[in-house]
């Protein structure tokens, strides 16, 4: 598994982990600008990010995802939330991306693991890229592993690591 972005605070949680810094609110944060960056490593219109564990909260890295996409690229972007997609309505809001994406648009879409809603499969087959949010301490890296395989390696441009909630951090802004 790639890292979206380098945690240059802790050499122990090794290469394969991105860690968010605890404000996003800062578009010249540099971490932020590594992850930004890290997405790009393809191109993509539509970017799906899966949870790995029940605590991930992929709205909320989806959002960031956007507004990193407004801060650098000044494009117009929207979020699907499909965290609770049922398989009958798979093909129409796969549909409804594509005609995002045929606009204009950078899409999101936040869904939840594929153990807790397989019809995130799919969904996220269908997007160009896809993006794994894991929490630190708690995702399983053989669930993770298994929704690699499940989405398909080929799609996935690697994974953004979060604290757990009530874990504290300093951060510089640098």
């Amino acid at each position: 598994m790639r890292a979206l972005s380098e945690n240059t605070d802790s050499a122990s949680t090794g290469d394969a982990l991105a860690q968010l810094p605890p404000d996003p609110s800062h578009g010249d944060n540099v971490q932020l600008q590594k992850l930004w960056l890290a997405t790009q490593r393809r191109d993509w219109r539509s970017l799906a990010v899966l949870a790995t564990s029940p605590s991930i909260d992929t709205m909320e890295l989806a959002e960031l995802l956007a507004k990193l996409a407004w801060w650098y690229r000044g494009q117009p972007s929207c979020i699907f939330d499909f965290r609770d997609l049922s398989m009958r309505l798979v093909d129409y809001h796969q549909r409804d991306v594509k005609a995002q994406v045929e606009t204009g648009v950078c899409v999101f879409i936040a869904l939840r693991s594929t153990a807790e809603n397989p019809a995130a499969i799919p969904m996220a087959r269908s997007a160009d890229a896809a993006v794994l949010g894991i929490e630190l301490g708690k995702s399983d890296m053989k669930v993770a592993e298994r929704t690699i395989n499940e989405v398909g390696r080929d799609r996935v441009l690697g994974a953004i690591v979060v604290r757990p909630q009530g874990i504290k951090r300093s951060f510089n802004g640098g």
